[in-house]
Parts: structure tokens; C-alpha cells; sequence
């Protein structure tokens, strides 16, 4: 009797739990913190692997062992990225970015590799304007908002969320449609876009019949590029009150004349 023996392979699979994403905005030329840490301490710091990486392929900082590992970092964060080797002992591996860059928006996978887990930081890059939007009380303005580099656009690629003072939603384009639903009320029927320059990517927003609490800073979330655009709006109260002051003037120039004459 002939005995077949059968061999079956049974692959090894890692299991990889993936911890929920955390959105981090960071200044253009400034230092961000993107957040990193381990469920619990780890027992011995030496035995630390951890892989930062950018949008799963770029590698960005490596911990081997415990200790900083250059090896294969890409040229574009040498000399700014770093961790901080003195939290290690508690579980805490975030990564610093200084000098913030354009390119460096995206997706960063933090890999702690003894746990098996991945921390997901989406970081975005605030570009803010450089001169401010002036108007006047009772008037109108426009707040620019547009990709620095034009590309072409679907309307599938166009989410856009304008809000003022980081809290309040002024304005929404979802999937490249309009969407008020949830507009702050103070700006209801106050505000438009232009629906034809989206595929240009502009997505400027109008506010009309300014008023007093419009002051401040507005920022405009382009969410497929992980961008943010700002810009500061300065109301002058005084600009339109200067008209009625001489329409008022008119009259008692009108009054003193008549009395020399």
C-alpha cells in the first residue's frame, strides 16, 4: 500500500490593526507635531522598531531598536524630521516636521512594529495670503481661493469647505455641487461662489452685505489636496459713512452761502 503524504502551506499572515486617522494642520514654513504612541510603555526601549512613512511609501524617520536610524530617509526630510528619543520609555514616538513645505501634505503611517498597529496622521498645509481683503459695511468682497498649481479637474475631485474664524461653516462645494446645508446662519443668502471656475481650480467665495462680525480670518479647505488656503478680511466702517457725511456737509454750505451773500 502506497502512503501519499500531502503538504499543505499555510501562509503567515501579520494581522495590522489601524488606529482611526487624525488630521493635523500645519503652517507653511513652520513645525507641526503629527501624534504617535503605543497602547501601553514599552519594557525596554531597545527593543523599539517604529516606521514613519508618507502616503505608505515615502520613508520618512525610522527608530531601530531604540535608537535613530538615517538609513534610507528621503532626501527631501533630512535635517526635519525628528522624534524625541527622551519619550521613548513612555510609549511616545510623535514626529516633528519643521519647515513645512508644500509637498509635505499627505497621509503619514506611523508603524509601531512590536504591536502590530498603525497610527494614520493626515496633515495639511496651510498657505495663507499675504495681503488682506478690505471691505466696507454694507458691501461686498472676495476672498481668493485657488489650487497654486493648476491641474486638470473632475468634478468628483472637488470638495471644498469655506469657514470663518475656524469654527463657523460659510460655504460648502461637495463632489462640485453647492451645498448649504450646513451654513452658519449669520451667513445665509449672503454668500456665492462660481460654479464655472471650479474646473479651473478656483473656488473664491463672495460675501455680500458686509457687517461687522464678517472681520477676521477665513480659511478654505481644499480637501482632495489636503490644502488650506487662508485670508484675513478687514471691514472699514468707515468707508461708506464718508459718503453720507457729505451729502449731510451739502446743505449747510448751501445755508452759509446764502447768508454772506
Amino acid at each position: 500500500m502506497i502512503i501519499r503524504c500531502c503538504i499543505v502551506l499555510v501562509p503567515l499572515l501579520m494581522v495590522i490593526n489601524e488606529a482611526s486617522l487624525v488630521t493635523v494642520e500645519g503652517l507653511i514654513g513652520g513645525s507641526v507635531l503629527l501624534p504617535c504612541s503605543s497602547e501601553a510603555p514599552p519594557i525596554t526601549v531597545q527593543g523599539i522598531t517604529i516606521n514613519w512613512k508618507c502616503d505608505d511609501r515615502v520613508k520618512v524617520f525610522d527608530i531601530n531598536e531604540g535608537k535613530v536610524s538615517g538609513e534610507g530617509q528621503d532626501p527631501a526630510y533630512k535635517n526635519r524630521a525628528e522624534t524625541f528619543p527622551e519619550e521613548y520609555k513612555n510609549g511616545n514616538f510623535s514626529l516633528g516636521l519643521n519647515n513645512l513645505q508644500y509637498s509635505d501634505r499627505g497621509k503619514y503611517q506611523c508603524y509601531i512594529v512590536e504591536e502590530s498597529i498603525i497610527r494614520t496622521v493626515e496633515l495639511l498645509i496651510e498657505v495663507p495670503s499675504q495681503d488682506p481683503v478690505k471691505g466696507y459695511i454694507g458691501g461686498s468682497a472676495v476672498l481668493p481661493c485657488s489650487l497654486p498649481r493648476k491641474r486638470p479637474l473632475t468634478t468628483e475631485d472637488i470638495t471644498v469647505t469655506w469657514k470663518h474664524n475656524k469654527t463657523l461653516k460659510v460655504f460648502d462645494i461637495i463632489k462640485g455641487i453647492v451645498s448649504v446645508k450646513e451654513q452658519d446662519s449669520v451667513f445665509r443668502n449672503r454668500t456665492e461662489t462660481f460654479p464655472q471656475e471650479y474646473l479651473n481650480g478656483n473656488f473664491s467665495l463672495k460675501l455680500y452685505n458686509l457687517q461687522h462680525n464678517d472681520t477676521g480670518f477665513y480659511k478654505c479647505y481644499i480637501t482632495n489636496e489636503l490644502l488650506i488656503q487662508s485670508v484675513k478680511l478687514e471691514i472699514n466702517q468707515g468707508a461708506q459713512s464718508r459718503s453720507e457725511k457729505i451729502l449731510l456737509i451739502v446743505p449747510f454750505l448751501s445755508v452759509s452761502i446764502v447768508l454772506f451773500m
